[in-house]
């Protein structure tokens, strides 16, 4: 297989079809070079075909394919993510088609990052993304599957879970002007929301009867339960007597929630407490952990896919894993006691070895 003259001037080309006969075409050149790289497509042409898959897919048609379908499923944060990460891509080195990025390009990717000194949680974010960007491409079938898994992330220590006192949690309901923003405040600290679920939460998902809340899937897939505490049912009681929307949390005319977020920061300034939306969450979890409640139940609270995400909280209960440890049986107290005495009582070569001890300690 390969490239060849015949009689004429022209290059030749053999090949073989998808039934396995072999064909040969012409490749209207009398220049090697151009006949090699004109082989070179058509068995790419070939490939293409035979797994069903487009044969030129260019990178800015498929970026512009992208971002459009992540505008419509994924959260605003989500896209400009994406976009940051393809800016860099294209910074370092812009593909023409989609087939040019391969596992080798990726891991070139991250290095180029690591030059630029980006922290190391940012780089694995930048390379997760073009990673879904490729698997989304898979799944279009516009190219072959590969293996993504050999461009690994880079290793970060877990950061610290920090959480509100009582006190601070005071001092930030007694800061909030009004009414509706003790309840931005109780959701997270009380029921341990995430501020799209505070965002999203609608009067109908709250149920005075069975005392809790119902948080339909927001970044799982997954609805949960939470009951209310008493500060919580008051606060939302007080609000929905005047509630003019069907959210529970209603703030200006723009509702996103970048602007939710920048006004609490200005709630944490006023009461004087560095705090931010997720803390009010960590808060919530950490408590329970704190007064004795097992991973499983704060994993189901919180919504988490799986109890190894609620693990981070595990080292908030010091006393509960002092006392399973202290339910171990006490070590060395049966040999000393009772099984030294009845083994060298009678024995001679024992007293001799504890008289002996006993004379060079004198």
């Amino acid at each position: 297989m390969g490239v060849h003259k015949l009689k004429g001037p022209y290059y030749y080309a053999d090949y073989y079809d998808f039934n396995g006969v072999r064909r040969r075409i012409s490749l209207q050149t009398e220049n090697k070079q151009v006949a090699l790289l004109k082989y070179q497509e058509l068995i790419r042409r070939r490939n293409a075909v035979k797994e069903r898959m487009p044969v030129h897919i260019t990178w800015d048609a498929f970026k512009t394919k992208l971002l459009y379908h992540m505008s419509i499923d994924k959260a605003r944060n989500t896209c400009n993510r994406m976009k940051l990460a393809i800016r860099y891509l294209e910074e370092m080195k812009k593909p023409r088609f989609l087939q040019d990025i391969t596992p080798e390009l990726l891991q070139t990717y991250k290095e180029h990052l690591i030059k630029k000194n980006i922290s190391a949680r940012h780089i694995n974010s930048l390379v997760i993304c073009i990673k879904t960007a490729m698997h989304r491409g898979e799944k279009w079938q516009y190219v072959p599957k590969r293996d993504w898994t050999t461009v690994t992330k880079i290793k970060t220590a877990r950061g610290r879970v920090v959480f509100h006192t009582p006190e601070e949690i005071d001092k930030l309901l007694a800061a909030c002007p009004f009414e509706a923003w003790k309840i931005v405040v109780l959701l997270g600290a009380d029921a341990g929301l995430r501020r799209g679920e505070i965002m999203n939460l609608r009067w109908e998902d709250v149920d005075f009867n069975n005392n809790q809340l119902y948080i339909a899937p927001n970044k799982t897939e997954y609805y949960r339960y939470v009951p209310m505490t008493e500060s919580l049912r008051n606060a939302l009681q007080r609000v929905k007597n005047g509630a003019e929307s069907d959210f529970v949390v209603q703030f200006g005319r723009v509702r996103n929630i970048d602007s939710l977020t920048a006004c609490y920061h200005k709630i944490a300034q006023a009461a004087g407490v560095h705090s931010f939306l997720h803390k009010l969450r960590h808060t919530f979890a950490s408590q329970l952990v704190q007064n004795g409640v097992e991973l499983y139940t704060v994993c189901k609270l919180l919504g988490h896919r799986t109890i190894q995400m609620t693990e981070i909280y595990a080292h908030l209960a010091p006393a509960h894993l002092h006392k399973a440890v202290m339910n171990l049986p006490k070590r060395g107290m049966t040999l000393v006691g009772v099984e030294e005495k009845t083994i060298c009582e009678d024995n001679k070569a024992c007293r001799q070895i504890g008289v002996d001890f006993g004379d060079l300690m004198g």
